[in-house]
């Protein structure tokens, strides 16, 4: 096998097919953000950065006693 392959047997140099245009960003109107931010105001969004290490049971005690929280 002495032969070697062009560059257009390999599949390369060859043109991708064009992707279809993208949807437009949407707009969202101005509007007050104050009660949206007072109605989620306790709300605590996350993850664990360890699963194999930290556990979520033993984390969430631990913050509200941290932040001194009733529950």
């Amino acid at each position: 096998m002495n032969r070697r392959l062009t560059s257009v047997e390999k599949g390369k140099g060859l043109a991708s097919p064009e992707e279809p245009p993208r949807a437009p960003r949407v707009k969202v109107p101005d509007f007050d953000k104050a009660e949206l931010v007072h109605n989620h105001k306790l709300m605590l969004v996350g993850r664990i950065t360890n699963p194999k290490i930290q556990k979520m049971w033993a984390l969430l005690p631990f913050l509200s006693d941290h932040w001194k929280v009733s529950t």
